[in-house]
């Protein structure tokens, strides 16, 4: 499934694809990909006419601000892709299900092969409307995350965004430290800490030398804090190369083309491979139904 790294990716490919540009038609041939509405008419008429002021982030999913208030909200699910075409005479990928016409007669397009993703109009939020926002993303001392949840309320219950929301190391480390669960499981559950799944998870424990089944309030102070430092670095890392696209090569950008970050991957995927850093064999188990990767030696 697409993690932070990938949709950030796209998100920046949207951006310049959509940004002031208006949605001039839109078609939907799978009605699962709309499914939160009750009809594809009905998603098309939210949508066409509409301009794009910006495109954003939070977790896994991406927010196109339209000019009447409401978000064109996007999630990659399993196997989505949103691709660009320069016009409709373009070859159409497998799995498309809906197409996003521009004003410059180019196409976004959103192709699904599991359709597990979606596609959906959140509508303005109403005046005197109160946004329940999430008790974990409350703790961020700034950042744009806040202001989107208020603004779209089918994400307020994302937690704490790695780079969406500011939140200190103490703050972290508090909560860190007030659960009992596995590390792995705190890294992966959305609703305290969004964007993250079990590729970067794997990573990121590697790098701070933690095991994935530590419990998290067995945590050290210095350990919580080296935690919390290596999330951003190893999501920044990976943002930079373009995301990771495993061998189903299910994950591109808006152009088509795959990321690069499996080639910078220190444990996630390399069974049997050596450690980088201490040349153990890179072990796998099975963890909460997924593939956990790690190495004996290096994470304690």
């Amino acid at each position: 499934m697409p993690e932070l790294p990938e949709v950030e990716t796209v998100r920046a490919g949207l951006a310049r694809e959509m940004n002031g540009k208006k949605i001039k038609a839109a078609q939907v041939s799978d009605g699962r990909s709309t499914r939160r509405h009750p009809s594809a008419r009905e998603f098309r008429a939210q949508i066409e006419g509409r301009s794009v002021k910006s495109v954003e982030r939070l977790g896994k999913y991406l927010a196109c601000a339209l000019d009447n208030g409401s978000h064109l909200v996007i999630h990659l699910g399993m196997t989505g892709q949103v691709l660009r075409a320069k016009n409709a005479k373009a070859p159409k990928p497998k799995h498309t299900h809906v197409v996003l016409q521009l004003s410059t007669n180019e196409e976004v397009r959103f192709a699904d092969q599991r359709t597990f993703g979606e596609m959906f109009v959140s509508a303005p939020v109403s005046d005197g409307e109160v946004v329940e926002i999430s008790k974990f993303a409350r703790l961020a001392i700034g950042g744009s995350g806040l202001g989107l949840r208020a603004r779209v309320r089918e994400l307020a219950h994302l937690g704490m965004d790695p780079y969406e929301d500011q939140v200190g190391w103490d703050r972290f480390t508090a909560v860190t430290r007030s659960r009992s669960v596995p590390l792995k499981a705190l890294l992966t559950d959305q609703s305290i800490i969004c964007g993250i799944g079990n590729i970067y998870a794997d990573e990121i424990l590697f790098s701070a030398g933690l095991r994935f089944d530590r419990p998290c309030d067995a945590l050290t102070t210095v350990e919580a804090r080296r935690l919390h430092r290596t999330i951003p670095e190893v999501l920044t890392e990976a943002i930079k190369a373009g995301g990771t696209t495993l061998s189903d090569e299910m994950f591109v950008n808006v152009e088509g083309e795959p990321g690069t970050y499996q080639n910078q991957l220190q444990v996630h995927t390399r069974e049997g491979l050596a450690c980088p850093q201490c040349r153990t064999p890179i072990e796998r188990v099975i963890f909460r139904d997924r593939s956990t990767y790690w190495c004996p030696r290096c994470q304690t």
